[in-house]
């Protein structure tokens, strides 16, 4: 059992439970996207044609960069764990609404075929990492570049002309590198439980690549679409 300990806050004691931890935390933070999302809907216009969406999303950005801070820090851990994916939901709900309900007519089966892709796949990587004799620790590297690669795509689409083939392959190789980057989460999960790993963190990397994932399916299916109104 290892104990993380700081002298302004309670403790974390770490035992064989730990990955159970993480996953409760998992269900937890995709519980309150939902909440997060019911907010926006409501908040969806202003956010928006604002521009104030920007303001959330720094702070989704601020408790990301910080989480090696709070992450032992209770109660802290808790409110800005919990606060983050609230925060999600709160924040993408302008772009499932006026990108993709209001400009496709099945728009809202995209959403759904999008929601049971993700939730298939992510049952297929975990069933993957769960039961494969191969260690996924070296992928760590080639996962981190596959990242950067995809924000410096994202960044250059902006001056290209909009081209369905490229959003399609885009997205397709988004979809591709999320969905490894769960499967290679899962396994360092299982690992890093036992050997003493943040509950918290382990957790956040598991709901950051879930819900890339959806979002990256969702741009998938849109580019695939045709039923633009």
């Amino acid at each position: 059992m290892t104990t993380f300990a700081s002298s302004r806050s309670q403790a974390i004691t770490l035992s064989p439970s730990t990955e159970a931890q993480v996953y409760g935390l998992l269900t937890l933070a995709m519980l309150l996207t939902l909440f997060g999302v019911f907010f926006g809907t409501m908040a969806a216009q202003t956010l928006l044609f604002t521009g104030a969406h920007i303001i959330f999303l720094i702070a989704e950005l601020a408790i990301i960069f910080t989480s090696g801070f709070w992450a032992n820090k209770s109660p802290l851990n808790y409110i800005l764990f919990g606060l983050f994916p609230v925060l999600s939901g709160f924040t993408i709900t302008p772009y499932l609404l006026y990108y993709v309900l209001s400009n496709f007519e099945n728009g809202s089966v995209i959403l759904f075929d999008a929601a049971l892709t993700t939730v298939f796949m992510t049952a297929a990587a975990a069933v993957f990492a769960r039961t494969t004799s191969i260690n996924l620790a070296g992928m760590r590297g080639v996962l981190f570049m596959g990242l950067i690669g995809l924000l410096v795509v994202g960044i250059l689409q902006i001056f290209l002309p909009a081209l369905q083939q490229l959003e399609l392959v885009i997205a397709g190789a988004g979809v591709l590198l999320f969905a490894a980057f769960i499967t290679f989460d899962i396994q360092r999960t299982q690992v890093q439980a036992r050997a003493g790993g943040n509950p918290f963190l382990l957790a956040l990397s598991l709901y950051l690549d879930i819900f890339n994932l959806f979002l990256y399916v969702v741009r998938f299916m849109v580019a695939m679409s045709g039923n633009r109104r």
